[in-house]
């Protein structure tokens, strides 16, 4: 719930630039465009800033970050210098696309609106973070999350802007922008946030294949076996978070979960087991 009144506050600020500084339909476009900035900014941080517990962690910074930094960074650019030349008529040079960030940063409340979207964007990291624990994130989902959420919502901007321009920018037309808007997010939000929130029921098969592999209290790492007194002890063990680290890195959410809800399941098993026998 304080999620989506989040969403909600910070989509209500385009509307009060509507209504206090007569923003027009490419002022909001170009407002949208800016925030494709912001997520693809807290998408590096979300990369870079975790928990190292191995060499191997170190890869993301070296070289996802710097490729999603580079490949992201020129379809902003191109989608950014597309809507100038599309709905950008008032700028000077269309062509310099840091030169018209500046200019459009100009507007009465656009910096404000800006700092709108870096503090929701902030506050959904501190919420993940203080769910899940810091850099809890695959890299590889890190890496796809933004494309996949902005062309969608991109497609129907600029279709809505096309539209806007022939009428005239009637205010009508730009609270619906801002209403899809909100509802984009909406949806997003929640979905990402049932995608962690439900609760993960282990399938026979599923159950078979890790009393396989954790039959005992051991990690292998690096060709090494590690064995534990306990799998309490192995879940808080260097070698388990790194191991834990490295499956995250590269993409293995889905096993990541059904391992650690299956050492969750042991250790409540040795907790029922030690209680008994204390009794």
């Amino acid at each position: 719930m304080p999620t989506t009144l989040l969403i909600i506050a910070f989509n209500l600020v385009p509307l009060a630039g509507m209504w206090l500084y007569d923003w027009q339909s490419f002022d909001l476009i170009f407002l949208y465009w800016m925030e494709n900035v912001v997520i693809g900014a807290f998408t590096v941080l979300r990369m870079v800033v975790r928990p190292y517990s191995h060499v191997i962690e170190v890869v993301p910074l070296f070289f996802f970050a710097p490729f999603f930094t580079f490949h992201y960074g020129m379809f902003c650019y191109v989608h950014g210098l597309f809507i100038i030349s599309l709905f950008g008529n008032d700028l000077p040079d269309s062509n310099n696309l840091l030169e018209s960030a500046m200019l459009v940063l100009d507007t009465p409340g656009m910096l404000l609106a800006l700092l709108s979207l870096v503090a929701l964007q902030a506050s959904d990291w501190l919420r993940d973070t203080v769910k899940q624990g810091l850099g809890s994130e695959g890299v590889k989902e890190l890496m796809v999350a933004p494309y996949r959420r902005i062309v969608v919502l991109h497609v129907v901007i600029i279709g809505s802007g096309f539209a806007l321009t022939a009428l005239g920018d009637p205010w009508i037309g730009l609270v619906a922008l801002v209403v899809v808007k909100t509802l984009s997010d909406l949806y997003h939000a929640q979905k990402d946030e049932s995608a962690v929130n439900q609760p993960l029921t282990l399938t026979d098969e599923q159950l078979a294949e890790m009393h396989e592999k954790f039959a005992e209290p051991v990690v292998t790492v690096n060709g090494k076996e590690k064995r534990f007194a306990s799998f309490a002890d192995m879940k808080r063990s260097k070698e388990f978070r790194m191991m834990s680290g490295v499956m995250r890195m590269l993409g293995a959410r889905d096993e990541l979960r059904v391992m650690q809800t299956f050492i969750d399941e042991k250790i409540a098993q040795e907790q029922l087991d030690a209680d008994s026998h204390s009794a």
